[in-house]
């Protein structure tokens, strides 16, 4: 109750004070009042009204008519009005106060309301960036929008880049006549309707009476309605994914705030829908290289044709194309139509005749990594390729050429019968798909033609080192991005979350860790194996990047309720070494100890240095390696066939990894072990000279 009155009280002795000190300055400057006293009671009216609400300024204004007798009238022995001129005065001031009362209590709501709607705003924008599914994001805008803006009809438009639409996705009524309208029969296009117009300017519009507006679209048989409108596009990046529009009833319902609010959500789901199109196309690249990979020619029922429909398949699956064609290399030196597909395509259609090498000659160009084409202008376009695309009635094409080396063993043709504009990462993942099924294409023909044949075999690990390092950075882009945001969140930085999105999110940290892991380690592959990126030696310590290692594996050894014993020399074990790699090869040992453990892992580490030599072993207790198996155990991609491995996950590079960084600073690796008694492997580097 005291805290409820007490601004009153501050207000009323404010008043007082101001009153005090004017009648002392009146006293000490021999004068009956002071004249200013007006002035100065509405603007500490004013500021208590800012402070305090409209209730205290009141208060104040009382106060103030009580002592205007003696600081502000003539003085008199009572209160009383001594002659017109003095109500007048007192009249004056009193209305000059409600004035700025009324103008104060309005300007502090509005600013309380728009505080009020920024701090919604901060809740609902890390809700927004969550997800990277877009049906989760564009529910979540929907009912975050309405959190922040109290809308009564939501539409969201997404840009359809191959209709070249903006197609109506989500539709909300929350009151008539918008319940009884169907928007979905409303088509726009860029520069048509208030939508459209926002959608080509890529800038807000704010409609203060949409029924008087020539330019507003309605379904066919609606009447106009008087209600405001506002379309914000959602952009990023100067790409265009669609625009939000929101209508309430009333002409001029909706404000410039509500504009710039809605900007703000409009930014954030144009990221949001980047960064959750990012990971799908990256997820189906990834699965598109991962069925291509799979390949084996001559399994399964289907022999090579099926091999070539799931080739294109992968192609198919990643553009969404019209209609597809691969073609590839046959054995009489043409280019034979093997697989034909698209969503579009018609039964029956003819495949064409096969194509000679002179034919294909524009496309064997190694300058030539893909080719894009409007057939209808494209002056450059050869004979049989601009035919076939107006046979097929293209607007956009996309030839990929699928090489070995310097040599083309086929290519795909992809078409769109609407005009399609690639973005340089989509392209670049087509690439990934032709890179990858040259290879699936080009093993097939090896087998065929003598499997052993060395300069083919040199071609086809040429092929598979460019795709790894190809691979390895386009994979890094999303994977950073999905790290990025995930960090954020799980720092709370874009706002608190629930325990079951922690939980969620820690997993999904985890795999984007797992799968960093698996992408750096086939960049260290690629540069080791093409030396262009030599070590960067300097003296070290071994026991630092030792221990550097178990602290990092330390975890998963825990959390299997294992066991690590550690025995490192008490000086210092100094090698020339790269730090960087080094660690690397004892984190695939350490790894590989927990991994290939029955039960709790109990692993022992020991260094020392003995006969100008650092020596350093990591012994587990598990499954041990078969004696058959322990030749190939360091070759790249070996994996073991074994029952017991069936659930271990794994590459084949990490001991193969290990070799190379070993006898890249001079030393060696080797390993002993039995089965079912663990292995033991060891590690010899030359030992630095002393200072």
């Amino acid at each position: 109750m005291l805290r409820r009155y007490l601004p009153y009280g501050i207000a009323v002795g404010l008043v007082g004070l101001a009153a005090a000190a004017m009648g002392l300055t009146a006293w000490l400057l021999h004068i009956p009042r002071i004249e200013t006293f007006l002035l100065v009671f509405v603007l500490l009216v004013g500021a208590i009204g800012w402070r305090y609400g409209r209730g205290p300024a009141i208060a104040g204004t009382v106060a103030f008519t009580l002592v205007s007798d003696y600081y502000f009238l003539a003085p008199q022995d009572s209160f009383r009005l001594a002659s017109f001129s003095d109500a007048a005065r007192l009249l004056t001031g009193v209305l000059a106060a409600a004035a700025v009362i009324w103008f104060v209590h309005i300007s502090r709501e509005r600013q309380v309301l728009l505080q009020k709607r920024k701090d919604l705003l901060q809740d609902v924008s890390p809700m927004i960036l969550r997800s990277l599914n877009t049906d989760e994001i564009l529910d979540t805008v929907t009912d975050a929008t309405l959190r922040v803006i109290d809308y009564q009809h939501f539409r969201l438009y997404r840009w359809d880049e191959a209709a070249e639409r903006l197609v109506l996705v989500k539709s909300v009524a929350r009151a008539d006549p918008y319940t009884d309208i169907d928007w979905h029969l409303v088509k726009l296009s860029l520069g048509e309707g208030i939508t459209g117009i926002a959608a080509q300017a890529q800038h807000s519009m704010l409609i203060p009476d949409a029924s008087r507006d020539s330019r507003m679209v309605y379904p066919a048989g609606t009447a106009p309605i008087e209600e405001s409108i506002l379309s914000v596009p959602m952009v990023t990046r100067g790409r265009l994914f669609g625009v939000l529009s929101l209508a309430r009833l009333g002409a001029g319902s909706l404000s410039t705030e509500d504009m710039r609010l809605m900007e703000s959500i409009g930014a954030q789901t144009a990221l949001a829908l980047a960064n959750a199109e990012q990971y799908a196309e990256a997820e189906q690249t990834i699965k598109a290289l991962a069925t291509i990979e799979a390949l084996q020619p001559g399994d399964g029922a289907g022999g090579d044709s099926e091999i070539d429909a799931r080739i294109l398949q992968g192609f198919d699956d990643l553009s969404q194309s019209d209609l597809a064609t691969l073609r590839v290399l046959k054995a009489d030196g043409r280019y034979h139509v093997a697989a034909t597909g698209g969503r579009l395509r018609p039964e029956g259609a003819s495949t064409g005749e096969p194509l000679s090498a002179a034919d294909v000659a524009w496309l064997a160009d190694p300058k030539v990594t893909i080719y894009t084409a409007d057939p209808e202008t494209d002056a450059t376009l050869h004979e049989w390729a601009r035919r076939g695309s107006t046979l097929a009635g293209a607007r956009a094409s996309v030839f990929l050429p699928m090489r070995v080396g310097q040599r083309l063993v086929g290519f795909v043709a992809l078409h769109w019968r609407r005009p399609r504009w690639w973005r340089p990462e989509q392209l670049r993942r087509l690439q990934l798909i032709a890179a990858q099924a040259a290879i699936a294409l080009d093993t097939r023909r090896t087998l065929e033609r003598e499997r052993g044949r060395a300069e083919a075999l040199a071609e086809l690990e040429r092929a598979r080192r460019e795709f790894m390092q190809i691979a390895s950075h386009e994979l890094r882009t999303p994977l950073t991005v999905i790290r990025g945001y995930a960090s954020l969140l799980e720092e709370g930085s874009l706002g608190a979350m629930p325990p079951v999105a922690r939980h969620a999110l820690k997993t999904l940290l985890d795999k984007a860790s797992e799968m960093r892991a698996y992408v750096e380690r086939m960049l260290l592959l690629a540069r080791l194996e093409d030396g262009a990126a030599p070590p960067q030696m300097a003296a070290l310590d071994l026991r630092r990047v030792v221990t550097d290692a178990i602290d990092r594996i330390r975890p998963q050894v825990e959390l299997k309720q294992g066991t690590l014993q550690v025995e490192l020399a008490p000086t210092p074990l100094t090698v020339l070494g790269d730090p960087e790699r080094l660690a690397t090869a004892v984190d695939n040992l350490l790894t590989n100890a927990v991994k290939f453990s029955e039960g709790p892992p109990r692993i022992e580490v020991s260094g020392n240095r003995e006969d100008g030599m650092v020596h350093l072993v990591v012994k587990d207790h598990g499954i041990g390696i078969p004696d058959a198996v322990r030749p190939r155990l360091f070759e790249k991609f070996f994996r073991a066939e074994s029952p017991e491995l069936q659930n271990v996950a794994g590459s084949g590079i990490g001991l193969y990894l290990v070799r190379q960084v070993i006898e890249g600073h001079g030393g060696q690796v080797d390993v002993e072990s039995q089965p079912g008694e663990g292995a033991a492997f060891e590690i010899a580097l030359p030992a630095a000279t002393e200072p």
